[in-house]
């Protein structure tokens, strides 16, 4: 299945990417399907990658990332008259931004109501609660690396063979 993650800008140090925004995607979401779920989070992982890579090769410079990642609706459309620009915004996203400044430097975190639809594929271990602003403490869990293909078609195969949806959550 091809997913496109689409770059929806900056904002200040803070670089924005979602999926699942195209209406065959936001069809397959509403069937249960879930994958640009996956693949963003894959995303979050090759960027980290990629700049490992690139402070290889910086002399004396060392780059640091934390990532904030979140799942929900959001609202999207192109603002602007003279310079028009497209965009997303929402409580998802606000979430999303407090997950990046509330982490920790080379660390994807997520708060814990994206566990069950990452759980299968990814090791997810608790942090804890945090204070969120606007929203108090709040569980949140890191996304420390992707599971062996084997054990994700083990835990995939265990889902559908217990009609379990993408929504239950179950700890493999």
């Amino acid at each position: 299945a091809v997913v496109s993650t689409q770059s929806t800008g900056t904002v200040g140090p803070c670089y924005m990417a979602a999926s699942g925004l195209d209406p065959l995607t936001e069809e397959q979401t509403k069937q249960g399907n879930h994958e640009h779920v996956i693949h963003l989070m894959d995303f979050c992982f090759k960027i980290l990658e990629t700049l490992r890579e690139f402070n290889k090769y910086t002399l004396g410079t060392k780059f640091l990332m934390k990532i904030g990642f979140n799942y929900g609706p959001v609202t999207d459309g192109i603002i602007g008259q003279n310079k028009v620009l497209y965009d997303i915004w929402g409580d998802t996203v606000n979430l999303s931004s407090r997950m990046m400044s509330t982490g920790k430097e080379g660390k994807i975190q997520l708060p814990a109501e994206c566990v069950p639809f990452l759980i299968d594929h990814f090791k997810l271990p608790k942090r804890g609660r945090v204070a969120i602003k606007g929203k108090g403490e709040m569980l949140t869990h890191f996304c420390t690396e992707r599971k062996p293909e084997s054990q994700i078609k083990q835990n995939v195969e265990a889902r559908s063979s217990k009609n379990i949806n993408s929504a239950d959550t179950i700890v493999l």
